[in-house]
């Protein structure tokens, strides 16, 4: 999964010019023990950002992450091909329990680290945190 993990940290650095956190205390989850969870990046003091390649009930986990993360914005970025076409939608529909309507999106990206297609791929999420990001 490393590959994907890459090519999803590259589509956050070129959809927000660098700016993407991926370390420090803008991607950190309290859960009440010594150590904090993680989220894949931050944007503005604002989104919190989980990118994910794996099996639904993995990416699930991701989205519980999201929900506890501090950040009022969420945005969940699907890809790969371990991913059936339900995973996105049912993860709208977690969301949409928690989270107030236009706080959170979730996209499938065009790309993925096998079939990159990064200048498109950053285009769709710079354009989603732009409105996230208001």
């Amino acid at each position: 999964m490393g590959v994907h993990n890459d090519y999803g940290k590259e589509v956050l650095r070129k959809a927000t010019k660098g700016v993407v956190e991926f370390e420090g205390t803008g991607v950190e989850i309290d859960f009440g023990t010594t150590a904090p969870a993680r989220i894949d990046g931050a944007y503005n003091g604002r989104v919190a950002i989980e990118v994910e390649a794996r099996t639904g009930k993995q990416v699930h986990g991701a989205v519980l992450h999201l929900i506890c993360h501090p950040y009022p914005k969420k945005l969940l970025v699907c890809m790969g091909q371990n991913m059936t076409k339900d995973v996105p939608e049912q993860c709208r529909n977690i969301l949409a329990r928690f989270v107030s309507p236009g706080d959170y999106q979730v996209v499938r990206l065009k790309g993925d680290g096998h079939h990159p297609r990064l200048r498109k791929d950053a285009r769709i999420v710079a354009n989603i945190l732009a409105m996230l990001d208001r």
